[in-house]
């Protein structure tokens, strides 16, 4: 037998090549621009000369967030939808708690990460299912 008799089942859900691809771009963008932001807070570098950043990391944060609700209407239920309510809840914490950037910005990182991360299963688990939902 060779390869090319060989078959794989189809994903019944298979998204575009160009969602990956934009995917890609925008998580990039935003994990860049979150890093600069960072080393900003860590270096008190004034508000005012960072502003643009802080607007791009929120654009590209959003844009995830769209794209991800785009593939999965359970998103915001799952593990991976729950990670994202917390580290963006964390990053609008900043604007109460000027006086704690730093440690919230790192907490907030850290959620971002292990949201990323984390095992298909813990991402995929709905809460309001009680199982993993793709």
């Amino acid at each position: 037998m060779t390869d090319s008799n060989i078959t794989f089942p189809e994903k019944k859900n298979k998204r575009p090549a160009w969602t990956r691809v934009l995917d890609i771009i925008l998580r990039t963008a935003h994990v860049a621009i979150t890093g600069i932001l960072f080393g900003a807070a860590v270096f008190d570098v004034p508000f005012t000369r960072i502003l643009i950043l802080l607007y791009f990391a929120i654009g590209t944060g959003c844009a995830l967030i769209a794209s991800e609700f785009y593939h999965s209407r359970h998103w915001p239920y799952q593990g991976r939808g729950i990670m994202v309510l917390i580290h963006a809840s964390l990053f609008g914490l900043i604007h109460l708690l000027p006086d704690f950037i730093v440690p919230l910005m790192t907490t907030a990182i850290v959620f971002g990460m292990v949201g990323s991360h984390m095992t298909k299963k813990l991402r995929y688990w709905s809460f309001v299912h009680r199982r993993v939902v793709e």
